[in-house]
């Protein structure tokens, strides 16, 4: 999966910059959208250097390579993380191997103890058969039910499982 901004994702944040927030080294600038994030946590555990909860700002730029930010972020099934090169910047690929991602397939995955994530190409409907808006190409879609931004998973389940204790 590739969490490249897309045009119309970059024209949003100029248009809305309180939509996400930006960091940014001059060759890589990500962009985090806290709405959509589903606290997979996949960007922690990949970079550390880079993502770190318990520091502040949260995200440290400066704390891998460019490389090693964008298989970082690839890793974000929300898209609540995307990065975008300068274009002055080049990442060397292996043209041989390089993958060709582009699908019409739906993908649904589920989490465990988590949101339903679907990729690809799809429509949402409500209960009044009203087509409902997705932001991005992947969503995930709430499955415990007490989500206040339903049918999107807003890690409602998660604020319950920490005030347990």
């Amino acid at each position: 999966m590739s969490n490249k901004v897309k045009k119309s994702e970059l024209a949003d944040f100029k248009e809305h910059p309180e939509n996400a927030k930006e960091y940014s080294t001059g060759e890589i600038t990500v962009f985090w959208r806290s709405e959509l994030c589903i606290h997979s946590a996949n960007c922690i555990m990949g970079l550390p250097g880079v993502f770190n909860t318990r520091k502040r700002p949260w995200i440290n730029i400066n704390g891998g390579s460019t490389a090693e930010i964008i298989d970082a972020v690839n890793t974000c099934p929300s898209r609540a993380l995307l990065y975008l090169k300068s274009p002055k910047y080049k990442l060397a690929k292996n043209r041989k191997h390089s993958k060709k991602t582009i699908s019409k397939l739906t993908h649904i995955s589920l989490l465990a103890d988590g949101p339903y994530l679907v990729s690809g190409s799809f429509i949402i409907r409500d209960t009044n058969k009203k087509k409902v808006k997705a932001s991005t190409d992947t969503v995930a879609l709430c499955s415990c039910g007490k989500s206040r931004n339903k049918p999107f998973c807003d890690a409602t389940h998660l604020k319950e499982v920490l005030h347990k204790d």
